[in-house]
Protein backbone atom coordinates (compact mmCIF):
# COMPACT_ATOMS: atom_id res chain seq x y z
CA UNK A 1 0.00 0.00 0.00
CA UNK A 2 1.48 3.34 -0.95
CA UNK A 3 1.81 6.30 1.39
CA UNK A 4 -1.09 8.23 -0.18
CA UNK A 5 -3.55 5.36 0.37
CA UNK A 6 -2.29 4.87 3.91
CA UNK A 7 -2.99 8.55 4.71
CA UNK A 8 -6.47 8.25 3.21
CA UNK A 9 -7.29 5.28 5.45
CA UNK A 10 -6.21 7.15 8.56
CA UNK A 11 -8.43 10.16 7.87
CA UNK A 12 -10.91 10.70 10.66
CA UNK A 13 -13.94 12.87 10.82
CA UNK A 14 -14.83 14.82 13.96
CA UNK A 15 -17.88 12.62 14.54
CA UNK A 16 -16.12 9.26 13.96
CA UNK A 17 -15.40 8.33 17.56
CA UNK A 18 -18.90 9.25 18.70
CA UNK A 19 -20.61 7.35 15.88
CA UNK A 20 -18.42 4.30 16.51
CA UNK A 21 -19.54 4.43 20.15
CA UNK A 22 -23.17 4.68 18.97
CA UNK A 23 -22.78 1.58 16.78
CA UNK A 24 -21.21 -0.42 19.62
CA UNK A 25 -24.03 0.67 21.95
CA UNK A 26 -26.60 -0.41 19.35
CA UNK A 27 -24.96 -3.82 18.87
CA UNK A 28 -24.72 -4.43 22.61
CA UNK A 29 -28.29 -3.37 23.32
CA UNK A 30 -31.12 -5.71 22.29
CA UNK A 31 -34.09 -4.37 20.35
CA UNK A 32 -36.37 -5.23 23.24
CA UNK A 33 -34.50 -2.76 25.42
CA UNK A 34 -36.79 -0.72 27.58
CA UNK A 35 -35.77 2.82 26.74
CA UNK A 36 -37.42 4.29 29.81
CA UNK A 37 -34.79 5.54 32.20
CA UNK A 38 -32.23 6.01 29.44
CA UNK A 39 -30.90 9.43 28.57
CA UNK A 40 -32.64 10.97 25.58
CA UNK A 41 -29.32 11.15 23.75
CA UNK A 42 -28.88 7.38 24.10
CA UNK A 43 -32.38 6.78 22.77
CA UNK A 44 -31.80 9.13 19.82
CA UNK A 45 -28.44 7.49 19.08
CA UNK A 46 -29.94 4.01 19.16
CA UNK A 47 -32.75 5.01 16.83
CA UNK A 48 -30.33 6.70 14.39
CA UNK A 49 -28.19 3.57 14.16
CA UNK A 50 -31.26 1.34 13.85
CA UNK A 51 -32.60 3.48 10.99
CA UNK A 52 -29.40 3.04 8.98
CA UNK A 53 -28.86 -0.57 10.07
CA UNK A 54 -32.19 -1.74 8.69
CA UNK A 55 -31.44 -0.17 5.30
CA UNK A 56 -28.20 -2.13 4.94
CA UNK A 57 -27.98 -5.46 3.19
CA UNK A 58 -27.51 -8.63 5.20
CA UNK A 59 -23.89 -8.89 4.02
CA UNK A 60 -23.04 -5.37 5.15
CA UNK A 61 -24.65 -5.91 8.54
CA UNK A 62 -22.67 -9.12 9.11
CA UNK A 63 -19.40 -7.42 8.10
CA UNK A 64 -20.03 -4.48 10.40
CA UNK A 65 -21.05 -6.68 13.30
CA UNK A 66 -17.85 -8.68 12.96
CA UNK A 67 -15.72 -5.55 12.71
CA UNK A 68 -17.27 -3.77 15.69
CA UNK A 69 -17.43 -6.85 17.91
CA UNK A 70 -13.99 -8.20 17.00
CA UNK A 71 -11.91 -5.52 18.65
CA UNK A 72 -12.46 -2.25 20.46
CA UNK A 73 -10.23 -0.35 18.05
CA UNK A 74 -11.95 0.02 14.70
CA UNK A 75 -8.74 -0.20 12.67
CA UNK A 76 -7.83 -3.48 14.34
CA UNK A 77 -11.33 -4.87 13.76
CA UNK A 78 -11.07 -4.03 10.07
CA UNK A 79 -7.59 -5.54 9.83
CA UNK A 80 -8.82 -8.75 11.47
CA UNK A 81 -11.85 -8.91 9.18
CA UNK A 82 -9.77 -8.37 6.03
CA UNK A 83 -7.21 -11.00 7.08
CA UNK A 84 -9.94 -13.52 7.85
CA UNK A 85 -12.02 -12.99 4.71
CA UNK A 86 -9.49 -11.66 2.21
CA UNK A 87 -11.62 -8.54 1.71
CA UNK A 88 -10.04 -5.39 0.33
CA UNK A 89 -9.19 -3.02 3.18
CA UNK A 90 -9.93 0.15 1.19
CA UNK A 91 -13.40 -1.11 0.25
CA UNK A 92 -14.06 -2.13 3.84
CA UNK A 93 -12.95 1.27 5.16
CA UNK A 94 -15.15 2.96 2.54
CA UNK A 95 -18.17 0.93 3.66
CA UNK A 96 -17.57 1.78 7.33
CA UNK A 97 -17.05 5.46 6.52
CA UNK A 98 -20.26 5.67 4.49
CA UNK A 99 -22.32 3.99 7.20
CA UNK A 100 -20.85 6.29 9.86
CA UNK A 101 -21.59 9.35 7.71
CA UNK A 102 -25.22 8.26 7.24
CA UNK A 103 -25.66 7.83 10.98
CA UNK A 104 -23.98 11.18 11.66
CA UNK A 105 -26.33 12.92 9.19
CA UNK A 106 -29.41 11.42 10.82
CA UNK A 107 -28.13 12.39 14.26
CA UNK A 108 -27.37 15.94 13.07
CA UNK A 109 -23.61 15.72 13.60
CA UNK A 110 -22.81 16.77 10.04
Amino acid sequence: MDEKQDKKIRTRYPYSTYVNHMIRFYLSTPETLQMSGKRQADVDNWIAVQTVWHKLGEDERKKLEYIYRAHYKLAEGIRMYCRKTGADSLETWAMVTKVCARIARIRGLV
